[in-house]
């Protein structure tokens, strides 16, 4: 089902914000603005226009909420097939250690929606990815005449493995 819309961490925020009311766009983007804003510079137009998308998909029913003299309001609920997404594309993000940064730290937000064990077992195989990548980069051989890209290798095997050492004490919390 994901395949027929190129996702990424923006569905999931959208998506996961859904999960527990609906919402009106202006309220999801205010939240996002106010909240996240250090997490996800999504832009208010992205936004909409991810929405709508994910109504075409059938991921998100949008309704249409008229309160007193206002001018009507958008309303935006999450489909059982945008549950299905939503649970599908966590599991996606909490493992893929290709994402940047982000979209880990946008799929974390949202680990209280799986139980405990499901999370524990994500985040090891992270874990065994992240280990991986890094065992990949030292196995490199050096750059004799570019000392630069020996740093950059460095400095992505340190955030490999801090990120790895870090998992580990969030697996030990839970």
């Amino acid at each position: 089902m994901l395949e027929a819309l190129a996702v990424d961490e923006r569905h999931l925020l959208l998506l996961g914000l859904l999960m527990a009311q609906s919402q009106h766009g202006y309220s999801i983007n205010e939240f996002i603005e106010k909240n996240l804003g250090r997490v996800s510079g999504m832009k208010r137009a992205t936004a909409y226009a991810l929405l709508e998308k994910l109504e075409h998909r059938g991921f998100v029913r949008m309704d249409t909420e008229t309160v007193g003299n206002y001018p009507p309001r958008k309303v935006y609920s999450i489909t059982p097939a945008g549950r299905e997404a939503f649970f599908s594309l966590l599991e996606e993000l909490l493992v893929d250690t290709d994402n940047g940064g982000s979209a880990a730290e946008i799929a974390l937000m949202f680990v209280d929606w799986l139980d405990r064990e499901r999370v524990v077992a994500l985040l090891r195989e992270r874990i065994e990815r992240l280990e991986g990548a890094a065992a990949q980069l030292r196995a490199m051989p050096s750059h004799k005449d570019s000392s630069g890209v020996d740093y950059a290798v460095q400095r992505r095997i340190i955030l490999l493995e801090a990120e790895a050492d870090w998992l580990k004490q969030l697996i030990r919390q839970l």
